[in-house]
């Protein structure tokens, strides 16, 4: 009798255990899947009207070309961009890191940006990872990222590479797909 209710107990742990582990799986699918369109993009980022929030910066100083100071409502923060990796220009000289380094200040310095976080707030290095907008926009889309988004812009006129940085990876696939864009037309460090 006692072999019967230990077998009992146990296909009862199993059965509970089992359903755990389904609706976790389920749920984690659910959050990580995304359905791809013709170019390559997430449908539920091409077609969303995320209610974006966006905050509003003025750039104060330059650090290099995906590096910046900004002021936001009287304070100081320093910025990395997110999903893009530019030659150094700082301690450690690369090739292109002076031209991607111009090309951040001659665009951003002194002017009014929009911060989009992704999932992280900080880095290692307690620098705010920000997606920079040159304007406000509603929605993303090819287009507007494309127009607007200033790390995109870094990537499409070659002074950047595409890197994942996971979790921070929402629009990695826009920048994927730009960095290959500014390879065929030999831009920048591609030429």
């Amino acid at each position: 009798m006692k072999k019967y209710i230990k077998k009992i107990i146990i296909t009862i742990i199993l059965i509970v255990l089992s359903i755990i582990f389904a609706i976790y799986s389920k749920n984690y699918i659910n959050q990580n899947i995304h359905i791809y369109n013709d170019n390559n993009i997430p449908t539920d980022i091409e077609n969303s009207e995320n209610n974006l929030e966006l905050v509003e910066a003025t750039v104060t100083k330059v650090v290099d070309g995906d590096t910046i100071w900004v002021n936001i409502n009287g304070n100081q923060e320093k910025v990395r961009f997110i999903g893009v990796n530019c030659p150094e220009y700082t301690t450690k000289i690369e090739p292109y890191g002076k031209e991607a380094t111009e090309y951040t200040t001659n665009e951003l310095l002194g002017k009014t940006i929009y911060l989009q976080k992704d999932i992280s707030e900080t880095d290692d290095y307690d620098r705010l990872l920000r997606y920079v907008w040159l304007e406000k926009v509603d929605n993303i889309n090819e287009e507007n990222v494309k127009q607007y988004l200033f790390n995109a812009k870094l990537v499409l006129n070659g002074y950047a590479q595409s890197n994942y940085y996971k979790p921070d990876i929402s629009l990695q696939k826009y920048l994927e797909k730009f960095e290959n864009e500014a390879k065929a037309n030999h831009l920048g460090m591609w030429e």
